[in-house]
This record gives C-alpha cells, structure tokens and sequence, in this order.
C-alpha cells in the first residue's frame, strides 16, 4: 500500500513537474502552459474564471474536435451536448468567426443524410421530431421565426410569394387564357374558399439535466405556443381555389411532392391591375354610348322619356343572398326588361317588367360570384347601366 501510495505522489509531483501538465496547488489543471491558471481546466492559456473548460489556440489549428460514431444498437447519439442554465440570459452554443475573408459563426452539415437539416431550431425541446422524412433542409425551424433585417432567397420563398390554395371537386370549365379571353374573364370564375390551419400536436414529455455539481436536477417545461399562435389557429384562413385559377392561369399554381398546390399570389397583383384596365375602358365604353345616345336625342321627346323611365343603383351592393333593383316607369311602357350581363357582354338574365312596378329582386345564387351589369331597357332603348357585385 506505502509503495503505491509513493507510486502515485511520484507521478503528480512528475506531472506537476512538466511544463506540459501541471496541477496547482487549488486544484485546478493546467496543460501546455506555465501560466498560473483560472479556469478548472486550462489549455495553452491562463484561462478565465468564466469558464470550466478554457482552451486557447494561436498555432493556427482548429481549436477543439468532437466525434461520436454509434452503432445499430443506438437511437440517437450526440457528437457534443451543450447546456446552459442561468437566470437571465443562458445561450446554449455560442459560435464566433472575424478577421478572415469568408467567416461562419457556426456550421451545420448533414453529409449524405436523405433526411434531416444542417441546423434545426425549436422551442418545443423536441429533437427533429418535426422533420419531415425524406427531405433535407439546410435550416428547419419549428416555431415564429423573426429577422430584423432583410430575408434573400436564392429560389422561391413559400408563405411568402406562394400561399395557400383549396382544390374543388367540380367539373372543369374548360381551357381559359390570356390568348383566349380578357383577364376579368378568367378572374370572375375564381372561388375563394375558407379553411383552418391544423394545431400542431406539443410534446408533453420533459427533459432532466444534471448540474455541474451533480447534487440537484431541474426539469424543463416545453412551452405552450404564443397569443399569436393561438390566434393563428383559431382563426378561419382564406384562399382561392387553384383548380379553377390554373384553368384560366395555369402559370401562377404549383404543385408540391404530395400533390398538394400552392399560389403564387404576389404574381396576381398585375393581373388585378389588368382586370382594373379593362373594366375602366369598359365604363368609359358606357359612358361615350351613353353621351352619344343623348347627342341625338335633341327633340325634347327622348328626353322626356329618358327622365320618366329611370334606374337606380341596387341595395345592398355587393350582396350574397338577394339585392333589390329599383326603377321607375312611365305609364305608356309597352316593352321593358332588367337585363343583366357578365363582365364579357354576355346576357345572364332578362326581367320583363311593366307599368306599376317599382323593383325586382336578384338571388345571388342565380348569378355566382364575380362583377355584373345590368340595364334598364324600354321600348327596345337603353335607358340606363349600372354595376353590381356578388360576393362569396
């Protein structure tokens, strides 16, 4: 027992000897350096008091090297587990990179994986459970995700550019373009449709870390998703229905791995502005006719006929269910009707009407969605047009 006793205190009095390895007098190691040192463990440094572990390198290697291979009996394994608890600002892994001409804070990579990411980020405590498989991601984030500055895509930026969209069920209304018809055409068809994100399933187990004393453990709590979150989910969402949209613009509908389509709705603000021109130029179509007919009528009994024969704007518009179109006319009327076009020229409907009565009313369901006109025409002559809207 005294040999190995002496076996022993030889050998530290031999480390503490070196200039390699050396054990102070408080305990604390010190390795390739003669610096009387701070930290626990110190490398080629004197250390900082702020550390455990303190390893400094100016030889122009990389620092620190950490690898874990498993086998088929392992789930999981860790190249480095890192943890840090306090209580005001506690940052898991800190990475730091200056004075080069390229720098990267910290690297994630996932080699020749089929699945997983370079960097996942959660704040639920999972670990990837969230990863989709058979896709790889350069960075997966489970939770809000902020920048305070700009966001750069190289390709396309879904939520963003690309949005959500609904499938129908229906049948096809044939082929419809820009070669083919005007942009009101083929934007008045559209459907816009409701839906509800699905809430996210949280995880409910907890996490034990052991602290550095070894004495006590705390456990973590997975937190619960933020009053935006939960406002998010609560809330009905709206969308187009892509069948019909890549009916009549088939280049703005894409379609992902599953089958499922999104819309580029970024894309459709030129088309609105299109559908805007076209109906200007429609109104302003109206209007000359209109000034033109009333050029002509300078006998005085047109007239006349114009200002007893009279059409006024629907209520409510734009409506879902019903509207009331009001009018008034003279006693003599023989031949009158409310016609009522799409935004083509096109007769949808055609109410005859008589002397005595003042209105009629319209179901929004015998029309659909979308922008009409309807006129008010007497004895074979228009008297007056106006604009109605139908909405979902």
């Amino acid at each position: 027992m005294k040999r190995l006793v002496i076996s022993i205190s030889l050998c530290a009095l031999a480390f503490s000897a070196s200039a390699q390895f050396k054990i102070q007098s408080d305990g604390k190691i010190a390795i390739q350096t003669t610096s009387t040192v701070s930290s626990p463990i110190s490398i080629n440094s004197a250390g900082s008091s702020s550390y455990y572990i303190y390893c400094s390198n100016t030889s122009g290697k990389s620092g620190l090297s950490l690898s874990a291979i498993g086998n088929s009996s392992n789930t999981s394994i860790y190249g480095g587990s890192f943890t840090s608890v306090a209580t005001s600002l506690a940052i898991g892994l800190k990475g730091n990179a200056s004075y080069a001409t390229k720098s990267i804070g910290i690297l994630g990579n996932i080699g020749n994986a089929t699945s997983g990411a370079g960097v996942y980020g959660t704040i639920y405590g999972d670990a990837g459970s969230a990863l989709p498989t058979g896709s790889t991601y350069a960075g997966f984030f489970r939770g809000n995700v902020k920048a305070t500055g700009s966001i750069v895509a190289g390709t396309t930026l879904q939520g963003a550019l690309l949005g959500e969209s609904s499938s129908s069920t229906g049948s096809s209304s044939g082929d419809l373009s820009l070669k083919s018809a005007s942009v009101i055409g083929g934007l008045s068809g559209l459907r816009v449709t409701t839906y509800q994100k699905e809430r996210p399933e949280l995880p409910i187990e907890t996490e034990e870390i052991d602290l550095l004393d070894g004495d006590s453990s705390i456990t973590i709590k997975m937190p619960e998703p933020d009053i935006m979150d939960e406002q998010f989910y609560d809330k009905n969402h709206f969308a187009l229905d892509a069948d019909r949209l890549e009916e009549a613009f088939p280049d703005l509908v894409y379609v992902n791995k599953d089958g499922s389509k999104v819309i580029n709705y970024m894309e459709m603000i030129p088309l609105l502005v299109q559908s805007i021109n076209e109906l200007s130029a429609e109104v302003a179509d109206l209007k000359q006719s209109g000034a033109k007919a009333a050029s002509r009528g300078t006998t005085g009994i047109e007239d006349s006929f114009t200002s007893q024969n009279k059409l006024y704007q629907n209520t409510p518009n734009p409506f879902k269910e019903q509207t009331i179109i009001r009018f008034s006319l003279a006693d003599d009327v023989k031949d009158a009707a409310i016609c009522i076009f799409d935004m083509t020229g096109k007769t949808i409907k055609k109410l005859p009407i008589s002397s005595g009565m003042e209105s009629v009313s319209v179901g929004g369901y015998e029309l659909g969605e979308g922008m009409f006109l309807y006129s008010l025409i007497v004895n074979g002559q228009e008297i007056d047009t106006k604009k109605m809207v139908i909405s979902k």
